[in-house]
């Protein structure tokens, strides 16, 4: 296997690697290469890229109430 030519296993890791922002030039240029030839690891690099930008959404500040935390500490407590 040449140093440019990956495994899916390996454009895979990268995809993740890069939606984190920590991939190198050299891995980033990989990448792009493998992602030119293989459409599965392209289509892993658009499901990745929609669940991070809508779980960014979904994540938000509220509480749960003293009442909700009493009930689920006693569900807890009972089983």
């Amino acid at each position: 296997m040449s140093l440019l030519n990956i495994s899916c296993k390996k454009a895979t890791y990268l995809v993740s690697k890069k939606e984190q922002g920590r991939i190198n030039l050299f891995d980033r240029i990989t990448l792009r290469m493998h992602l030119g030839i293989c459409s599965l690891c392209r289509r892993f690099e658009q499901q990745t890229g929609f669940i991070i930008k809508n779980t960014k959404h979904t994540h938000t500040e509220e509480k749960l109430s003293e009442e909700v935390k009493e009930r689920i500490k006693e569900a807890l407590e009972s089983s």
